[in-house]
């Protein structure tokens, strides 16, 4: 059995995501977790619109966690870099990952289904190549 206060910040980001079925990966290079729709798959995520998830104490394990859960939602540029697009979610203060966890992961779930409503309510088209295809990926690390 696994000591819970090893397990790394990043497992519990994931594993939030994967309990409301939301696609999420570690980018190892660039050091962060990112969520994005369903439809898009992983190899294009950072290509549209998605959320990276970071976290104070990011790199060490649960009993390393100083608060501070915070995600963001980017739009790919032309120029390569990410737009900022807003803040999706905020931990409050105090040092319960778990619970910080679960409510950004909320707070995901709910701004990718607030832009999937837009999306539809406008007509536009919701998969990544203008088709209705619906792209699965697994939450994993890279």
């Amino acid at each position: 059995m696994t000591d819970a206060t090893s397990v790394p910040v990043t497992a519990v980001l994931l594993h939030a995501l994967a309990v409301l079925e939301i696609p999420g990966f570690l980018d190892i290079d660039e050091d962060f977790v990112a969520a994005h729709p369903p439809h898009i798959p992983q190899d294009k995520a950072l290509d549209s619109e998605h959320i990276v998830l970071t976290a104070d104490g990011y790199q060490g394990s649960v009993a390393d966690y100083t608060g501070g859960v915070s995600a963001w939602a980017y739009g790919a540029s032309d120029g390569g870099d990410f737009d900022t697009i807003e803040r999706v979610y905020q931990a409050p203060p105090g040092l319960n990952l778990m619970a910080h966890a679960a409510a950004c992961a909320k707070a995901v779930a709910e701004w990718f289904a607030s832009r999937q409503e837009t999306t539809d309510a406008s007509g536009g088209a919701s998969g990544a190549d203008g088709t209705d295809d619906v792209r699965t990926s697994t939450t994993e690390v890279c």
